[in-house]
């Protein structure tokens, strides 16, 4: 009896460990983030793994308030700050997600993080627009269809969550289509 209990005791420890690991491990600290030196080719180029690091803290999340959660706002702001001078890639928001995003501005940095994070995983992919906008859009989606992302369900990201599952999503964005195997 005593050595099953020795082994149970290791077994609760090994398992805590393992856990308090998990969960030191996801707990960013993006505090530095911009003091990060982004001026030339170079610098965006080196900080391509950082921008992905931000977007997956940010795709990997419940949406917050960002002023409430400074992690959030610093990753959003750092990839903002790649996309607005990477020289290497260049990105397109048009309407329909200024339209899904007016009644809650933090899923922008949702959308930033789903497109830098696409681009930079699809390099070959990334100069064509419609390309990168649908699998964007797919990413923003299966985010703000996730319960545990605490997404508010507005009339808008309704209709696009839809679009999806009616497989009608070309469409509702007005990508042409003769990128896509159908």
């Amino acid at each position: 009896m005593l050595n099953t209990n020795k082994i149970y005791m290791k077994t609760i420890i090994t398992v805590s460990l393992a856990m308090l690991l998990t969960i030191a491990l996801n707990a960013q600290d993006y505090s530095d983030l911009e003091k990060i030196k982004m001026e030339d080719r170079a610098d965006f180029t080196s900080n391509e793994e950082m921008v992905i690091q931000c977007s997956d803290y940010l795709l990997n999340s419940a949406a917050n308030i960002l002023d409430k959660d400074e992690n959030r706002m610093n990753a959003a702001k750092f990839i903002m700050r790649w996309m607005d001078g990477t020289p290497d890639y260049m990105f397109n928001i048009d309407e329909p997600i200024g339209v899904i995003t007016r009644s809650n501005p933090e899923l922008l940095g949702i959308y930033l993080a789903a497109m830098s994070k696409y681009v930079l995983e699809h390099k070959d992919k990334a100069e064509d627009y419609d390309e990168v906008k649908y699998n964007t859009f797919l990413t923003f989606i299966n985010y703000c269809s996730n319960p545990a992302n605490k997404v508010e369900q507005t009339n808008e990201i309704k209709e696009l969550i839809k679009a999806k599952e009616n497989n009608t999503l070309v469409d509702y964005l007005g990508i042409k289509v003769d990128w896509m195997q159908i």
